[in-house]
């Protein structure tokens, strides 16, 4: 039970006939956090109605590779092997209901940090009805991570996708 290894670059549920929801989502993926550094444990939690379906991971903008990983998932969740990481994705383990209460618990890279990482979900309330891409604030590399000493370069793509999270965050206020 859970989300399959060919759902961690996607995200979306094998569910046959089945597609994802066209609203926006109930979900909100609330972040304890304004940045990371290695070592220090990052919490998440999925705010929201009850859900039974979950897919959760931390990227970096544009990249499908799951970074860090996870520790010790609540009750009726399990870890999913994601981008070659035993740890690298969270997933339900059955179908029994789950609450804002269960809290996720994500570690860092030790090494090679990205500049900025989001945490992304799929949410499944059941079987028929799904979200996908719920992301979460962006969380920066705090200056004294050890993690990611190499030097930041500016690309489109990171600018193009940070100012898509800016224009979608000034268009929810």
């Amino acid at each position: 039970m859970g989300a399959p290894a060919s759902a961690c670059k996607t995200m979306k549920p094998i569910h046959m006939g089945v597609h994802s929801q066209p609203h926006p989502a109930p979900y909100e993926l609330l972040v304890w956090a304004h940045s990371f550094t290695n070592g220090w444990p990052i919490t998440v939690q999925v705010l929201g109605p009850e859900y039974r379906g979950l897919l959760l991971e931390a990227r970096m903008f544009g990249s499908t590779a799951a970074l860090g990983t996870w520790q010790s998932p609540p009750n009726n969740t399990r870890f999913l092997q994601c981008s070659g990481n035993p740890q690298g994705a969270v997933t339900h383990s059955n179908m029994e209901l789950k609450t804002s209460l269960a809290t996720y618990t994500w570690l860092p890279l030790s090494s090679g940090c990205p500049p900025f990482i989001a945490f992304i979900a799929t949410v499944a309330h059941s079987r028929e009805t799904y979200w996908l891409n719920i992301k979460s604030k962006i969380l920066w590399r705090d200056p004294t991570a050890t993690c990611g000493t190499e030097k930041f370069t500016w690309t489109a793509t990171t600018v193009i996708g940070l100012l898509f999270h800016l224009l979608l965050l000034l268009s929810c206020i």
